[in-house]
């Protein structure tokens, strides 16, 4: 590890967690006991997950009751933190349609922002012939069918977290959705690579 990137990580800052979460148990690297170790030292913590509400199983207490199986450290002191987390059933895919076909993610950036201005949360709420017009250089036809859509995720609590860290995956897929909809919104985060899967 860089010594610069040594430095920023001991930093106490806000975090935000992406699927880190026993579904994904066979795709994370890391070590889960460093992970907790890391929350602990951190700030205020938003835990994205995909739970029962969306494509998973997980619940927020059998993520809680992992995390805390998993580590090795003062069982109390991980309870606490977990206890203070903010969890958040976040959704699943909600650019993903189009990211999977390489459309642009600054086009996928534009046509959120559109999408907004229009008060649309479903990319199929507007006409094929608004979007190929505001986007001839963009718009494909397999968009018609297959959409993106505005997740539910609070702005309001995530602004909250810019200028904090980011952990999490899969770092091309739900991690990514993510840190496009904070891009959009001007948040910013530092992601920790090692705990990025």
């Amino acid at each position: 590890m860089r010594f610069n990137q040594y430095i920023n990580e001991k930093r106490s800052k806000n975090v935000i967690v992406v699927d880190i979460q026993p579904m994904y148990a066979n795709y994370i690297k890391f070590n889960i006991s460093d992970f907790c170790d890391f929350l602990i030292n951190q700030r205020n913590i938003l835990y994205f997950y995909n739970g029962p509400d969306t494509v998973g199983s997980d619940t927020k207490n059998n993520i809680i009751d992992w995390l805390s199986e998993e580590y090795y450290g003062d069982i109390d002191m991980i309870d606490k933190k977990l206890s203070d987390v903010t969890w958040y059933d976040k959704g699943y895919g909600f650019f993903r349609s189009w990211m999977d076909q390489g459309s642009d993610i600054g086009f996928i950036k534009k046509a959120i922002r559109f999408m907004m201005r229009n008060k649309v949360y479903d990319s199929r709420d507007i006409d094929p012939e608004i979007w190929e017009n505001k986007f001839p250089n963009d718009w494909d036809d397999y968009m018609i069918n297959d959409p993106i859509y505005l997740p539910n995720i609070p702005l309001n609590k995530l602004k909250k977290f810019s200028g904090g860290y980011i952990v999490g995956g899969g770092k091309s897929e739900c991690l990514r959705e993510l840190q496009i909809l904070m891009s959009v919104f001007n948040i910013k985060a530092t992601e920790i690579e090692r705990f990025i899967y």
